[in-house]
């Protein structure tokens, strides 16, 4: 009986041994079979849509595979090299593993972002949201501007300009302009950034937010007389949409305004 007490011990213990090991080369082996499986997936005897490999490629961004990433979007483009989509996704993952342009291979990798944004503004008609080719316009931009490349920076700073001068869509034109606003707005270019702002606004396009932004910038320097007109301007307009953001703004502005009620607005000789 001791004997047999005795062998079932070594028996257990031999199968947790057994166990214990298939464990440790489970969890050792695990993300190599989850790429392998993603991949059989992916890229099996039947060709995919362009979507099925862009989310993909988000699912290995997010888990910070940027190889498997870049694997991806390569070998879609060898799929559907015509595909905007695919241009703009692989842009976006070289700018985003470029970081610093002084560092090694981060000039290189800026470079390669914009080929691939170039491309998919050339396939603007392909892109499965039309919106993505402006955010290439502006990626270009910035790029350019982290580049310290002032000529081809003008450049598309001008296109970008041109585009919105081009639009029929009065929304559309309004939104490009918009963006350009911001992007000026952030970089403290004052003027630019007013005069986008109001041509966003006679375009109709989010008047309540573009005249309250001309107010901040006004109020910055310190001119509390336009900060006061563009404060009752914008007080005028209401939101279309109902979001906490712009709950602030329209507390803002009743902030503003009393703290201003003692500016005095000269009247405009007619």
């Amino acid at each position: 009986m001791k004997k047999l007490f005795i062998s079932f011990i070594l028996i257990s213990i031999n199968i947790y041994a057994q166990n214990t090991t298939n464990n440790v080369e489970e969890k050792k082996y695990s993300s190599i079979r989850l790429d392998t499986n993603a991949y059989k997936t992916v890229f099996g005897t039947q060709r995919q849509p362009v979507w099925v490999y862009i989310g993909e490629a988000k699912r290995a961004l997010h888990q910070g595979d940027t190889s498997y990433a870049l694997y991806l979007m390569n070998q879609t483009l060898s799929y559907y090299p015509d595909s905007a989509d695919a241009h703009y996704y692989l842009g976006m993952i070289y700018e985003r593993e470029a970081g610093d342009p002084a560092d090694a291979g981060g000039a290189a990798s800026y470079r390669l972002a914009i080929e691939e944004y170039k491309k998919s503004i050339e396939l603007y008609t392909n892109f499965s949201i039309p919106a993505y080719k402006l955010d290439s316009y502006f990626n270009l931009l910035n790029i350019y501007e982290k580049l310290i490349d002032e000529e081809n920076y003008a450049i598309i700073e001008k296109e970008i300009s041109d585009l919105a001068d081009r639009t029929f869509d009065k929304a559309e034109r309004g939104r490009i302009y918009f963006k350009l606003a911001e992007h000026y707005d952030e970089r403290n270019r004052s003027t630019a950034s007013i005069d986008f702002y109001r041509k966003a606004y006679l375009n109709g396009y989010r008047q309540k937010l573009s005249l309250f932004r001309i107010s901040i910038i006004y109020r910055k320097m310190r001119n509390y007389v336009s900060e006061k007109e563009y404060l009752i301007l914008a007080n005028k307009y209401e939101f279309k949409n109902l979001e906490p953001s712009n709950f602030e703004v329209e507390k803002s502005i009743v902030q503003r305004l009393k703290a201003l009620q003692n500016v005095r607005i000269p009247k405009k000789l007619t």
